[in-house]
């Protein structure tokens, strides 16, 4: 069945008039009239006839009204949805995210993502870095947004399969104890070297926060302090608030932590955190995943692979 004639169908019904109907679409009667015989023909029963009320529909094409009505309509809304996400309007979008990238800029970037595709299904997922890689090769993550000290290194370990492209720089402070709470707005980098360092364990798939900090103390010519590996910003703060040792995140940490932790700028100055959104380059982007990227990067979007 031809799922206009179906259409012309319903309208015929509704007004009760082949030439009342025919205005309504926008047609002669003539083809209007041939279309719905061709429609009788093709089923092999008569839809329609003519009382003193004008056209009404027989008992099978009662039959057609009601269920030729849903199938209309949920055409119309396949259609929709269809043309939604082929504008990238709506659909699935996976994303990786680090939490102070979160926690700083991705509520903006959302909200306008948002206003252009208020249909999408977003999930985010703080997952460790050392599986962000094997997420995006897989297809499970469309994109990751990641915090690296090396962006070129990164960009020469993955230019075979990867997009990466830089988004932002994240300040770094020291993350202290309760006990530098009347310590100055800046401490001295050789006040902190006594102390034990949580920092996140390295990983050669995402070289991050505590390469950047190994090559910083080298670069000052201090050797390297006492570390203890943690898994996570949510598990690092509880250990600092406790005494266990110190760590470094960007400064908006204390808008989470509030009194549990002090920050302080470091001295000589900590090196920034690279923020990068990294995607497979062997496999296309939905258009959901693609819009999320033109919010994202802004005009450098078109000029990305």
């Amino acid at each position: 069945m031809d799922i206009r004639h179906i259409r012309y169908f319903l309208e015929i019904s509704r007004q009760g008039s082949i030439s009342k109907a025919a205005k309504v679409l926008q047609m002669t009667q003539p083809p209007l009239s041939a279309a719905l015989k061709n429609l009788e023909d093709e089923l092999g029963v008569k839809l329609l006839e003519r009382t003193a009320r004008g056209i009404v529909p027989t008992r099978a094409g009662e039959l057609l009204l009601q269920k030729g009505t849903r199938l209309v309509d949920e055409t119309d809304q396949l259609a929709r949805e269809l043309s939604r996400q082929g504008k990238g309007l709506s659909g699935s979008l996976h994303l990786a995210v680090i939490l102070p990238f979160a926690w700083a800029y991705l509520p903006r970037v959302l909200a306008r993502f948002g206003d252009l595709s208020p249909n999408a299904d977003v999930t985010l997922t703080d997952v460790q870095s050392a599986t962000v890689i094997e997420g995006i090769r897989s297809g499970s993550l469309d994109i990751a947004i990641v915090a690296t000290g090396a962006p070129a290194k990164l960009r020469t370990m993955y230019q075979e399969d990867m997009v990466i492209e830089p988004i932002s720089k994240l300040s770094l402070s020291a993350v202290l104890p309760n006990r530098f709470k009347d310590s100055p707005k800046s401490v001295g980098l050789a006040d902190l070297m006594e102390e034990t360092w949580l920092l996140p364990a390295p990983t050669i798939r995402v070289p991050g926060i505590t390469e950047l900090m190994v090559d910083y103390w080298l670069e000052q010519g201090l050797s390297l302090p006492r570390m203890k590996s943690v898994t996570s910003l949510q598990t690092t703060l509880p250990l600092v608030a406790a005494d266990m040792g110190i760590s470094i995140m960007p400064p908006e940490i204390q808008q989470i932590a509030k009194t549990t932790v002090v920050t302080r700028h470091v001295d000589p100055p900590l090196p920034p955190l690279h923020v990068v959104a990294m995607w497979s380059s062997q496999r296309a982007l939905t258009e959901v995943a693609s819009k999320f990227v033109e919010v994202l990067l802004g005009p450098r979007a078109k000029r990305s692979p």
